[in-house]
Order: C-alpha cells, then sequence, then structure tokens
C-alpha cells in the first residue's frame, strides 16, 4: 500500500508593519473603553454611596427629592427626573418636583389616576419598572396628565418607589443624554436607555423610598406636635377671652421677624413652638387675675409675672420640647436686664426669647382691651424702634423694621369681647 504524503502547511506570510499598528490601535480603543465603562461604574457607584450619607443625615423631604432628582440625572445620565407621589386621599399620583434646566421651568402641579392610562400610573398599579424609548409611539403618554408643558418627553425611564412591598410612588429619568459616544441615537432622537440604567435606578429608588417615607413620617409627628402646642394654647386662650387670639398673632409676628434674621430651619421651627406655647404657664394664673377687666395692681402684677416659670415647669417634662422652653421661659427678659423671670441681660437672653419679646410686645400694644383701645401700629412701631437697646435686641428690631413694611404687620386688631 502506498503511502500518502501530508502537504505541508504554506508559511504564513508576514504582517505588514500598517496592519500590526491597526490592531494595535484597535486593541487600545477597546482597553479605553472598557476603561470608561468602568469608571463610570466606580463613579456610579461612589454616587450612590454620597446619596446615602445624605439620607442619614437629614429628614427634610425636600432636601431628599431634591438630591434624588440630581442623584438620578448624573447616575443614569439623563435631562432631568421627576418624582410622583401617592396621594393617599385621592388615590392619585401627584408630580411633586423635577430637576434638570427644562425641569426647571414644569411648576404646574399635574395628578395621574393609578391605572394602565399613563406610564407612571401603569409602573404605581403594577409595581413594575418600564423601560420607555419612544414615549410618542406609546399611547400611554400625556394624555392623561392635567397641566400642560412645552417640555418634550423623549424617552423615560420608571421605577415604582416601595415601602415594605407598597407603592408610595414613581422616581423618573426623562431624556437619555448622550454619555457614550459609541452609542447610537434611538428613534427618539436620543440614546436608548438600556437595561442596565433600570437596575441602577431600581438600586437608588430603594433609598429614596424609605428616605422619603421617613421624611413624611416626620413631617406627620411635626404636624402633630404643632396641633398639640396649638391646642394647649387654645385652652388659655378659652380661659382668657380677653386676649383671644393673640398667641395665633404672636406667632404670626414672630415669624414674620424671624424671617429677616440669619435663623436656620429648626431654629425657625423652635421660635414657631415657643411662640404658640408662650404664654401657656397661665393656665396656672387664677382667673380672678387672668379675667380682670382692668389694669393689674401692685399684688396682682407679681402674681402674673410668674407666667413663664410656670409655662416652663409644665412642659419641661418634655423631652423633645428642650430646645423651645427657653424661649418660653425668657420671653419677658430685657436686654438692658431688667426684665423677669431672670433678669438676664443682652446676649444672655436666648434669640428665640428675643423674637418672641418684640413680636408679644407690639401685639400687646395695638391689642384692644375692655379697659383701653389698641394703640396705633405706627405709634407702637415707633415704641418698639425706640427701645432697640434697652429693652429689645437691636438685631430683632432691624429684623422688625424690615418685617413691619414688607410683611403687612401694620394692621390694627380688633377688640376683644368684654
Amino acid at each position: 500500500m502506498t503511502g500518502v504524503k501530508k502537504k505541508k502547511n504554506a508559511p504564513k506570510k508576514p504582517r505588514s508593519k500598517s496592519e500590526v499598528l491597526s490592531d494595535i490601535s484597535e486593541i487600545e480603543q477597546q482597553i479605553s473603553h472598557v476603561t470608561q465603562e468602568l469608571q463610570a461604574k466606580v463613579n456610579q457607584f461612589e454616587l450612590l454611596i454620597e446619596f446615602s450619607k445624605i439620607l442619614g443625615s437629614t429628614l427634610d423631604s425636600k432636601v431628599i427629592k431634591e438630591n434624588a432628582l440630581e442623584a438620578t440625572c448624573q447616575l443614569v445620565g439623563c435631562e432631568t427626573a421627576s418624582i410622583f407621589l401617592v396621594d393617599k386621599a385621592s388615590g392619585e399620583l401627584y408630580w411633586e418636583t423635577a430637576l434638570g434646566e427644562e425641569g426647571k421651568k414644569l411648576q404646574k402641579i399635574i395628578r395621574l389616576p393609578i391605572d394602565n392610562q399613563s406610564i407612571a400610573g401603569y409602573v404605581a398599579m403594577t409595581g413594575e419598572s418600564s423601560i420607555v424609548n419612544d414615549t410618542q409611539k406609546d399611547i400611554r403618554h400625556s394624555k392623561k396628565t392635567k397641566g400642560e408643558s412645552k417640555f418634550q418627553t423623549k424617552n423615560m425611564l420608571s421605577v415604582p418607589l416601595k415601602v415594605k412591598g407598597k407603592v408610595v410612588g414613581v422616581l423618573q429619568a426623562l431624556n437619555k443624554l448622550q454619555c457614550y459616544p459609541e452609542r447610537p441615537l434611538g428613534k427618539a432622537g436620543c440614546p436608548d436607555f438600556y437595561v442596565e440604567d433600570l437596575k441602577l435606578l431600581e438600586s437608588l429608588s430603594f433609598q429614596v423610598a424609605s428616605a422619603i417615607e421617613n421624611a413624611l413620617l416626620y413631617e406627620q409627628l411635626k404636624i402633630g406636635l404643632y396641633d398639640t402646642c396649638e391646642a394647649l394654647a387654645e385652652s388659655i386662650e378659652k380661659k382668657d377671652h380677653f386676649t383671644g387670639g393673640h398667641s395665633k398673632r404672636v406667632v404670626h409676628y414672630s415669624m414674620c421677624v424671624a424671617k429677616y434674621m440669619d435663623l436656620s430651619e429648626e431654629e425657625l421651627e423652635r421660635v414657631r413652638i415657643a411662640a404658640i406655647l408662650h404664654d401657656i404657664g397661665k393656665i396656672g394664673i387664677e382667673d380672678k387675675i387672668l379675667k380682670k377687666a382692668a389694669p393689674l395692681d401692685q399684688y396682682e402684677w407679681p402674681i402674673m409675672k410668674t407666667h413663664p416659670q410656670l409655662g416652663y415647669e409644665i412642659m419641661k417634662r418634655v423631652g423633645f420640647l428642650s430646645d423651645v422652653t427657653p424661649g418660653m421661659l425668657y420671653h419677658h427678659e430685657r436686654w438692658d436686664g431688667k426684665g423677669y423671670p431672670k433678669g438676664l441681660k443682652g446676649e444672655e437672653i436666648p434669640m428665640i426669647a428675643r423674637v418672641i419679646a418684640v413680636a408679644d410686645t407690639y401685639d400687646a400694644m395695638i391689642s384692644s382691651r375692655p379697659y383701653r383701645e389698641g394703640l396705633d401700629p405706627q405709634f407702637s412701631y415707633d415704641e418698639i424702634v425706640k427701645n432697640s437697646g434697652k429693652q429689645f435686641c437691636p438685631q430683632v428690631v432691624k429684623a422688625f423694621m424690615q418685617a413691619f413694611v414688607h410683611e403687612k404687620m401694620n394692621q390694627k386688631t380688633k377688640k376683644a369681647a368684654s
């Protein structure tokens, strides 16, 4: 049997220098592309961590929502973002806010039913996320919104905001930006959203939902606190009808003045609560003094002057009001140290108490009593200004002067019923 000789493989033709350089260039491009994508992933991960830190540092729902929208825009690379929340009373979604250069122009409130007639409504109804890369071809888009906007939504991501399995809202990313030059434009005229974008937004949504829910619960607790404080204040006014409405007016004037001072949101809250409760100690003043339809005499005044201390003794047991009670206790102190109950002077007096002192005195002057007519607002204003640096803190008086002009504080109160 004759053996068959195998043919030797033909030698490979040497590659030209230009071909080698072309391969190297292609590999470099691939490495650059992978590096860019890895860096983008790192940036996204860092952004999620940063947002988690922000969530842990505030219970202000406005701050949380603004940061959530900004994080959405940065995380998935979109033009703007929006949050719909569930209105438990109406059973609708309402558009809480929007972010981005175009989103900032969208100020009208939009409400949507939770059904399959809108994209956000469908996501809220089903609890399922959605990618719509050409909204104009989706029959659910835009026809059910109660509100108008010139902003054109080209494509969108929508994810449910869930707390303990219950949908509390919908987070949306609108109009994908060209983050990677090699990605082609979609049918909507902008790059498409991908599943990886959806996964990122879902990761963010878990944090957003919990943070918003906690903030809303905190706000409900605050509302309950305000309602309780106002009920306590009203109990005093029911007892002393000569000063009916006084606490509410002092709250109003205090907040008007505080508006023109460099106070934080927390300090403004303390001013409000302290103003509501500033006269709560009068509940311990006997009726014949509290309801006297004439000026108090030299024996009655010392008793009436105990009401700040009485109020403090009542409310100091409420631990979360520890930052508020000084405003109640010291609102009759004077800048020159001649006030009561402690005779504090100047900066020794808490700022909250200094604000209430001006508001309380102003209302006392312009309010009518059975035994005297209220003073003219302009005259009362002049008296406050004249006593700057004596009875009142100059900084607070300066704010009072601004509030008097801009907040319409020059209205005389009606005469109290006798």
